[in-house]
């Protein structure tokens, strides 16, 4: 049985290296990145977030702003601190963050 992400395909040993024509891979693609950068109740600040995304793409800045820009990162409005907004289907595969025991608030 496979237990591969439908996303993996856009992937090369974890890195994104294609982008997704279709609307729905891309939003697919942005889920299962956005499950290996922050975890559900987990906050951090931009420069921590930026070097999670780094080992993910060669362009780790646009990768955070799609993330926030697909609703799957909040931030600050100062950009200090950034959160995930909302779970996705691939918070529970291999490799996804878990989520923090001690939940903090800023």
């Amino acid at each position: 049985m496979d237990d591969r992400c439908p996303a993996d395909r856009f992937l090369d040993h974890g890195r994104w290296v294609r982008a997704p024509r279709r609307s729905a891979d891309r939003t697919l693609v942005l889920e299962h990145l956005a499950a290996r950068v922050l975890a559900p109740g987990e906050w951090l600040t931009e420069a921590e977030v930026t070097d999670r995304i780094a080992p993910l793409t060669d362009d780790p800045v646009r990768l955070r702003r799609d993330l926030v820009e697909a609703g799957l990162l909040g931030r600050r409005a100062d950009g200090s601190t950034y959160w995930r907004e909302r779970q996705t289907a691939h918070d529970d595969e291999r490799g996804a963050l878990p989520s923090p025991d001690d939940v903090w608030w800023p």
